[in-house]
């Protein structure tokens, strides 16, 4: 019908008043489907992101971070021995890594160990079980696992306090392998005492290398009072001297 021969039938405000009605008429009926379709999205995951570590760029939680699932209350926690909130470096292509470790093996069924690269894809997983007694333990990356120079990774170390291997607490870090520099290779080979390499080391912010360095030569001359200090000064520069008279008290055992 066109509008002159509705016109006709009927006034301006009548028209006005059509216009309105049929709107509120839409209006009440397209609200309950808006209703039901913002009901039947997906909740908000808000702080469901799994704790054991999977989003990118996820900062360095070098304190045990996730559940204490069944772990009992200890006073330290557990703990990454590096520096905290920042990827620190290696020269090493399968370097060591260093956790102190507060629960005695019982506590702790099991545990695993991940390396990621950037995007977060398993670079390597293994699960291990803790020496008895708490302390300071290493896990080595196997020769067939090395890291590629320029290259970060993430790596994250897993204990779970259950056999369902539930709710883990866990620590998580950033790793680097660089390339030695020559000027930094000559005064290596050069260097007079082991104290001089750590050293160097330190002064060129290769944190892993110089931690191992030192722990080894901890291990290996176990009352040298110089090398005791230069490992308190040495968690000390990076706020973890609450950790230097804890001891050492091996490696992590590899699941067959």
């Amino acid at each position: 019908m066109k509008l002159k021969n509705i016109q006709k039938m009927f006034s301006l405000s009548q028209i006005k008043f059509l216009i309105i009605l049929l709107l509120t008429l839409f209006s009440c009926t397209s609200y309950p489907l808006i209703l039901i379709a913002k009901s039947q999205q997906p909740a908000s995951s808000g702080n469901q992101q799994p704790q054991d570590g999977s989003s990118r760029g996820r900062p360095s939680q070098r304190g045990g971070a996730g559940s204490r699932g069944n772990c009992p209350s200890v006073e330290v926690p557990l703990i990454a021995l590096i520096p905290e909130k920042k990827v620190s470096s290696v020269v090493e292509e399968n370097p060591t890594f260093w956790v102190f470790v507060p629960y005695q093996s019982n506590d702790v069924p099991s545990g695993e160990f991940v390396l990621q690269d950037e995007a977060n894809n398993d670079i390597y997983r293994a699960a291990f079980t803790l020496p008895e007694i708490p302390g300071i333990v290493s896990f080595s990356l196997p020769s067939a696992v090395p890291l590629e120079v320029s290259k970060t990774y993430q790596w994250y170390f897993k204990l779970y306090c259950n056999q369902q291997q539930l709710d883990p607490v866990f620590v998580h870090a950033w790793v680097q392998r660089v390339a030695l520099t020559s000027n930094l290779e000559r005064h290596l080979k050069t260097a007079i005492t082991e104290g001089d390499r750590i050293q160097l080391y330190t002064q060129n912010d290769i944190w892993y290398s110089a931690l191992t360095e030192l722990a080894k030569l901890r291990l290996a001359k176990p009352k040298n009072a110089t090398l005791d200090n230069e490992w308190a000064n040495l968690l000390q520069s990076v706020d973890l001297e609450n950790l230097a008279q804890k001891p050492f008290v091996g490696e992590v055992k590899i699941k067959q």
